[in-house]
């Protein structure tokens, strides 16, 4: 049988990735879109998914075997937003029509946040603690729909991200932020240099959504590298890189955020398989390379 995906938030930071990882497994890919200019090698579907209509006839027209949800505001006040409430509910909708239309693997996109965090690595059997509306609307739509996929017969997959770094960042997010600013010769403050995350680039993100979808792993997975670094580290790999690091400025100031974010990544490398690929100093090396 032909493996027919259909993608949502396909030109998001991670979607624009995995076009290629998709295609290497041997995917058709069927792209929901509200843009009108869009990459070629992907078959793009015009359709808003807030109208329930657009969506049951672009379904009804591909009858995809997969389904990978990646779609969810993540700019501006996505934190608090309403906006949340309607992405919940478009893929809770997404999901009943992908059932009613044959599908019969689907991978949603959660976030680390839904956790309670703790000093040590985040496992997926772990406590939830979800404390925006954006983490707490991701946690409900993973549960609803995960039992909607069990009474339905249809595998379901969770892949939990934690940070991201990547090409084409928005503006104000820490790597372009870093990137544009020291090369423009403008200062660089860091007011929590000691904060340890776990940062995973864009392109292995996208694999190992790719190879999630491509598996029979159900349940929550964590899309996570397994390793911590500290943002006086991170900011200043990349400051040394261009030459800027008078520009950086760290500083260890009293804050609110947990002092460790760091995913336990046993079932994305052991059940799903998937080999990360890239080390942050080459990704880092590449994305400046790109931009």
């Amino acid at each position: 049988m032909n493996k027919k995906v259909l993608l949502t938030g396909a030109t998001g930071l991670i979607g624009k990735e995995i076009i290629t990882p998709l295609k290497e497994r041997g995917f058709e890919i069927y792209a929901l879109t509200i843009d009108k200019n869009n990459p070629g090698g992907v078959n793009w579907i015009f359709c808003n998914l807030f109208d329930e209509n657009s969506v049951k006839k672009a379904l009804e027209e591909v009858k995809p075997t997969h389904l990978l949800n990646f779609a969810w505001a993540t700019t501006g006040d996505y934190l608090t937003s309403e906006i949340n409430f309607e992405f919940v509910k478009a893929g809770l909708n997404l999901i009943k029509i992908f059932k009613e239309n044959g599908g019969n693997r689907a991978v949603y996109a959660g976030t680390c946040f839904e956790y309670e965090f703790k000093d040590k690595p985040l496992k997926e059997g772990g406590s939830l603690n979800p404390q925006t509306l954006y983490a707490v609307s991701k946690n409900a739509l993973h549960q609803m729909t995960e039992e909607y996929c069990r009474i339905n017969n249809i595998s379901f997959g969770y892949g939990r991200i934690f940070y991201v770094f990547g090409h084409g960042e928005n503006e104000k997010r820490l790597t372009a932020h870093t990137i544009n600013n020291l090369r423009n010769n403008r200062e660089v403050v860091i007011n929590n240099g000691d904060l340890i995350k776990d940062y995973m680039y864009t392109k292995d993100i996208a694999g190992a959504f790719a190879a999630l979808l491509d598996s029979s792993v159900e349940g929550s997975v964590n899309i996570c590298t397994g390793r911590g670094i500290s943002l006086r580290e991170y900011t200043g790999y990349i400051a040394k890189q261009l030459g800027k690091e008078e520009y950086l400025t760290i500083k260890q100031e009293a804050t609110s955020q947990p002092p460790v974010i760091v995913g336990d990544n046993t079932r994305l490398t052991q059940e799903v398989g998937y080999k990360i690929k890239y080390d942050f100093e080459s990704a880092i090396k590449e994305i400046l390379e790109r931009e």
